[in-house]
C-alpha cells in the first residue's frame, strides 16, 4: 500500500472542517436574517393595524360602513399598505384595494378567527385577490368594555423582502466562498509549517542512519517542535559517541585478537562461525576474513577438532584437549573451550582457544628422550659404583676409619644419585606413555594396603602408625602399580615430614562419579606460598631438611603425572603445625568402557 504524505493527510481534513463551520455560520447567518426581516416586518405591519384601528374605532362604533371603507382607502394608499377591517359576523366593511360588497366571506381566514377571538393574528399565504404572496396581521379593535367590536388587518407582500433575501443569500454564499478559499489557503499555509520542519527532520534522521552525526536540526518556532529537534540532535551526538565507543572497542579488540599467539575461534549453537582471529586461521589453513557466518564443517576440516567443538556444544561446560591436525604438514595443537555467554548470562555458543604446541611438544621430546637416555647411560656406571662400594664396605676389608667413613658417605650419595635415576625413568616413562596406561578393574582396599605395606618399615623407624580406611566394596578401572606407586610415595612424604609417635590416615570414599583418597599426615604443615609449586620437579619446601631426610624432589610430580594418567586430580590442604592431606580424586570407570 502506498504511503500518503502528512501534507495530504492533514490538508483535506482541515478543508472539510473549514467548510463545514463556514457552511454552519452561513446557514444561521442566513436564518437569523431572514429572521430579522420577517421580525421587522411583522412589526411594522402589526403597527400599521394599531394606528388603523385607533383611527377606526370611532367608525366603527358608529356603523358608519361607507367612512371605515373611505378610511382603509386613504391610509392604505398613503401608507401602501393594504388594509381591511372584518365584522365579528365575517363581513368586510372597509377594504383598501376592494370594494368592500364583493368581496367574500372573512370570518374563516386564520389571523381573523385569533384577532376575532381577542389575540392578534397573523399568517402567510398567497392572495387571490391581488394575485401576490402577502403577510396578514390582523388586531382586535375593542370597545370599553373589552369586547372585541372588529378585527383590523393591515398586509404587505413578501416579494420585497424575498428580493432582500435573495440578494442577502447571494452575499452569503459569495462571502462564504471568498472566505473558503481565504481558509483554504491559510490551511496550506498552517500545513505546510506542521509538515516541512517535520519533513527537515526526517531527512536529518536519515543522515543519522547514514552516519553523518555532524549534521545539526535547527530550532524550531513552535515548543514541541523545537522539543523534538532537541532531542533528535541529542540521540545524533549519543549516537555518535556510543558508535566511537564501539569502534574503538572493536579495534582494540581485533588488535588484542590479531595479536595473540593462540587462535581464537567463536561458534554460536547452530555451529555457524561468529569470530575467527588470524591465528586460528593459520593454524586450520584457511582465510579469517571469509568465515564469517560460515558453518563450522566447511571451515575446520579436521574429525577430531570438528568432535570436539561439538562436544564443548553439548556439554555446556569447559573442556581440554590435546590433538594432532594433519594437513601439508602435522601440527600438534592444545584445543581449550568454554562456553560462550551473552549480556542476559545465557548460553549462545563456545569458545575455543587453539595453541599451536608443535614446537613445545617435540622439545619436550627431546627433553624427555635426553633424560631418558642419560638416566639410561648413568644407570649403569652407578651400579658398579655402588657394587664396588658395598664390597670395599665388607667385613672382608679393614679400614681406618676416615676411610671407612669417606665409603659409607660415598655409599650413600650414590643410593640417592641411583634413586633420583629411577624417579626420572619413572617421570619419562609417564610422559613417553602421553597419559596412555592400561587400566583394569580391581578392589582399590588391596591397592592401599599393599602401598600401606610397603611403607611400614620406615614408619616403624618412627614408631608412626599407618591407619586404612577404605570400604571393601569400592572396585575402580586403574593401573594398580602405578596407583600403588603414588600412595606410596604420599605415605613415605607423610612418614618422612612427621615426628615421632604421630599417625598418618589413609581414607578412601565413593561418590558418585568418582573416589575420593584422603592421605592425612599430622606433620609440619606447608606454607600457603609453597601450594603452586609443590608438584615441580626438584621443588623442595624445606631444601635442608628435605636433604637431610634423603628426598630426591621427584616424587609429587611421580604422583601428579599418575593422577593425570588416571584422568584424575589432586590437590592439597595444609595448616602450617597442624599436618597435611593430599586429596585425590579419580572418575570411576566402568569395565564395559
Amino acid at each position: 500500500m502506498k504511503k500518503k504524505h502528512l501534507f495530504w493527510l492533514l490538508l483535506p481534513s482541515y478543508w472539510i472542517l473549514t467548510a463545514v463551520a463556514i457552511l454552519v455560520v452561513a446557514l444561521y447567518a442566513f436564518h437569523s436574517m431572514s429572521n430579522l426581516y420577517f421580525q421587522a416586518l411583522e412589526n411594522d405591519i402589526h403597527t400599521r393595524a394599531t394606528l388603523l384601528a385607533e383611527q377606526a374605532s370611532p367608525l366603527v362604533a358608529s356603523m358608519n360602513e361607507e367612512a371605515i371603507d373611505a378610511l382603509c382607502k386613504k391610509l392604505g394608499a398613503s401608507a401602501g399598505t393594504r388594509f381591511t377591517i372584518i365584522m365579528p359576523d365575517g363581513k368586510v366593511v372597509g377594504d383598501s384595494d376592494e370594494r368592500p360588497d364583493v368581496m367574500e366571506y372573512h370570518g374563516d381566514r386564520p389571523e381573523i378567527r385569533m384577532a376575532l377571538a381577542g389575540d392578534v393574528g397573523m399568517d402567510t399565504r398567497y392572495s387571490r385577490t391581488i394575485r401576490q404572496e402577502m403577510m396578514y396581521i390582523a388586531v382586535p379593535l375593542k370597545d370599553g368594555t373589552r369586547q372585541t367590536l372588529c378585527a383590523v388587518r393591515a398586509s404587505l407582500p413578501m416579494t420585497a423582502i424575498k428580493s432582500e433575501l435573495n440578494a442577502m443569500t447571494l452575499r452569503v454564499i459569495a462571502a462564504s466562498i471568498l472566505t473558503g478559499i481565504l481558509s483554504m489557503i491559510v490551511c496550506v499555509v498552517v500545513v505546510r509549517r506542521i509538515t516541512y520542519p517535520l519533513r527537515g527532520m526526517g531527512n536529518a534522521a536519515r543522515q543519522f542512519a547514514e552516519g553523518d552525526f555532524n549534521h545539526r536540526i535547527p530550532s524550531q518556532e513552535t515548543l514541541e517542535l523545537d522539543q523534538l529537534a532537541d532531542s533528535l540532535n541529542s540521540m545524533s551526538a549519543q549516537l555518535s559517541k556510543t558508535l566511537s565507543t564501539i569502534s574503538e572497542q572493536r579495534n582494540e579488540q581485533n588488535a588484542v585478537l590479531s595479536s595473540m599467539d593462540e587462535g581464537v575461534l567463536a561458534i554460536n549453537k547452530k555451529e555457524r562461525i561468529i569470530h575467527m582471529n588470524r591465528v586460528a586461521g593459520e593454524i586450520l589453513g584457511v582465510n579469517h576474513r571469509e568465515t564469517k557466518r560460515e558453518m563450522m564443517q566447511q571451515v575446520v576440516r579436521f574429525a577430531n577438532l570438528q568432535e570436539f567443538i561439538k562436544a564443548l556444544l553439548g556439554s555446556q561446560r569447559p573442556l581440554s584437549r590435546g590433538m594432532t591436525l594433519i594437513a601439508d604438514t602435522e601440527k600438534q595443537i592444545q584445543a581449550s573451550g568454554s562456553v560462550l555467554w551473552n549480556a542476559e548470562k545465557e548460553p549462545i555458543g563456545a569458545l575455543v582457544v587453539l595453541r599451536d604446541v608443535t614446537r613445545v611438544r617435540h622439545l619436550e621430546t627431546v627433553r624427555s628422550d635426553f633424560v631418558a637416555n642419560v638416566s639410561h647411560e648413568l644407570k649403569t656406571p652407578i651400579t658398579s659404583i655402588k657394587g664396588f662400594v658395598e664390597t670395599l664396605l665388607s667385613d672382608d676389608w679393614n679400614h681406618e676409619p676416615d676411610i671407612l667413613r669417606f665409603l659409607q658417605i660415598i655409599s650413600q650419595q650414590a643410593g640417592r644419585l641411583n634413586a633420583i635415576i629411577d624417579d626420572l625413568l619413572m617421570l619419562s616413562r609417564l610422559e613417553q606413555k602421553d597419559g596412555l596406561v592400561m587400566k583394569e578393574p580391581c578392589k582399590l582396599s588391596a591397592v592401599i594396603e599393599t602401598a600401606i605395606y610397603l611403607c611400614q618399615l620406615q614408619a616403624g623407624k618412627k614408631n608412626i602408625k599407618i591407619d586404612c580406611v577404605c570400604p571393601e566394596d569400592i572396585e575402580i578401572s586403574i593401573n594398580a602399580p602405578l596407583l600403588e606407586q603414588a600412595l606410596v610415595n604420599l605415605i613415605i612424604n607423610a612418614v618422612k615430614y612427621s615426628e615421632n609417635d604421630k599417625k598418618v590416615l589413609v581414607l578412601a570414599e565413593a561418590r558418585q562419579d568418582s573416589v575420593v583418597i584422603y592421605v592425612k599426615d599430622e606433620g609440619f604443615g606447608i606454607e600457603r606460598k609453597h601450594m603452586e609449586r609443590l608438584f615441580e620437579r626438584f621443588y623442595r619446601v624445606d631444601t635442608a631438611r628435605s636433604r637431610k631426610l634423603g628426598g630426591t624432589g621427584l616424587g609429587l610430580s611421580i604422583v601428579k603425572h599418575i593422577v593425570s594418567a588416571h584422568e584424575g586430580s589432586i590437590r592439597v590442604e595444609s595448616k602450617v603445625g597442624a599436618g597435611t592431606t593430599f586429596i585425590l580424586t579419580l572418575p570411576i570407570i566402568e569395565p564395559d568402557e
